[in-house]
């Protein structure tokens, strides 16, 4: 069996690592707002405050998720 020249290694790296941190790029931008993100973390904060939570805890609980959907703040 022969070897394949360092180039060519070098070359199939690049391609592997430019195609590995494409897919990786695309699964961060997924992450848009959803209306069903938005109802998830509504329904979160009332189940906070049917619960008895402070109101503030709940009202950061709330922005975290939303943070996370990837909403911006209302």
């Amino acid at each position: 069996m022969t070897r394949s020249p360092p180039r060519s290694r070098t070359l199939l790296l690049f391609v592997c690592t430019f195609f590995f941190t494409a897919g990786l790029s695309t699964t961060a931008f997924a992450a848009r707002c959803t209306p069903q993100a938005i109802v998830n973390c509504e329904r979160m904060q009332r189940n906070c405050e049917l619960a008895g939570g402070p109101p503030a805890a709940c009202e950061r609980g709330y922005l975290i998720c939303m943070a996370r959907a990837g909403c911006d703040d209302p």
